[in-house]
């Protein structure tokens, strides 16, 4: 299949990502997690096509990226691939910081959902590098440093810092609790038909870094979350050829 990236200010769509912030649940809560089981894998689509793009060292900081790491148009935010303080999408003064096409797909998602019977609703949103810092560290008080990192991201390493993730919910179960709601069930069969992923699969903690987190969509576009369906516990660095 061939891929088309969409940027985000010059003329094209962001396709971006971050981690969710837990709240204490059974499992903490990043925002919320989805539990249905595992499809059978299909191969990876294209993966070896993608051509990493390195940005350049005047774009690196201490701290991480002043411009995300992108592979294909498609932007990376992770453990491996940080942005640092200085990068703020032109759009986080949007309501919850979302990219415009991303709050569109999210209203049909939702509208989509309750029509099958199931309330839906946007939890989080756009998250600011200090923001995120003062999540970690809070995660960090809280839980024991393994569990902290495994379901909450370090400052810069958080998709949400891209305004194209956001973390859905039923409007009253988080963490392993909305896991096990017909919600994270149907976002996981049809989060692709909107153009979104769950970005942190199940069993995939080696490849995505953190714990499997059902409620934390990415936007990716339709174009590319096709490519998600016969699959969804694909991850995006599968996809992109990263991991």
């Amino acid at each position: 299949m061939k891929r088309r990236a969409f940027l985000a200010g010059g003329g094209a769509l962001l396709l971006a990502g971050c981690t969710s912030t837990p709240t204490p649940a059974t499992t903490p809560d990043a925002s919320a997690t989805a539990a249905t089981a595992e499809p059978t894998p299909s191969p990876t689509p294209e993966a070896s096509t993608k051509t990493p793009a390195t940005p350049p060292p005047d774009e690196r900081s201490g701290e991480g990226l002043a411009v995300p790491y992108e592979v294909d148009g498609i932007i990376v935010v992770s453990p491996a691939h940080r942005v640092s303080a200085a990068y703020v999408p032109a759009w986080a003064e949007r309501p919850n910081g979302l990219h415009p096409d991303a709050a569109a797909g999210f209203t049909a998602l939702a509208a989509a959902a309750q029509a099958d019977g199931l309330a839906l609703s946007l939890r989080s949103g756009y998250r600011s590098y200090a923001t995120q810092k003062a999540s970690f560290e809070r995660a960090l008080r809280t839980y024991p440093e393994e569990t902290a990192r495994r379901y909450y991201a370090e400052p810069g390493a958080s998709e949400h810092q891209t305004g194209l993730s956001l973390d859905a919910w039923d409007g009253s179960n988080r963490g392993s609790a909305f896991a096990r709601t017909p919600q994270a069930a149907w976002l996981a069969a049809h989060a692709t038909t909107h153009g979104f992923i769950v970005r942190y699969p199940q069993d995939k903690t080696t490849i995505t870094g953190y714990a499997w987190e059902s409620w934390h969509l990415r936007w990716v576009g339709t174009e590319v979350s096709a490519a998600f369906a016969p699959d969804p516990s694909l991850t995006l660095e599968e996809f992109l050829g990263l991991a």
